[in-house]
């Protein structure tokens, strides 16, 4: 019988290489690396950030460097542009947030 790659004590299953307790802790593990869901995409002045939740009910923002045409349309937030439904203040400090994280990383 073929032992497991990581722990070589229990048999592997018969599809794979791994245990089934060594398989679940690979799958636990993956899920917990994977990024958040993209709240919104903001552009301003060539710059796209992406909002992503930060688990403590606050969106952290995250320089992308996506074509802007290649984005989806329901997500994106153009800030060259008048946005609908924003007060002035709102997108004063949105556009300073998108500065700002660009800023960070050039």
């Amino acid at each position: 019988m073929a032992k497991c790659l990581i722990c070589e004590k229990r048999p592997s299953n018969g599809d794979g290489i791994y245990c089934h307790n060594c398989l679940a802790k690979l799958e636990a593990e993956k899920k917990r690396s994977r990024k958040p869901v993209v709240v919104k995409y903001l552009i301003y002045c060539g710059n796209v950030v992406a909002l992503r939740p930060d688990g403590n009910g606050k969106l952290s923002g995250e320089l992308v460097g996506r074509d802007p045409e290649n984005l989806p349309k329901g997500k994106v937030l153009n800030l060259d542009n008048y946005c609908e439904g924003y007060s002035r203040q709102q997108i004063k400090r949105l556009k300073a947030g998108v500065l700002s994280v660009a800023s960070v990383w050039a």
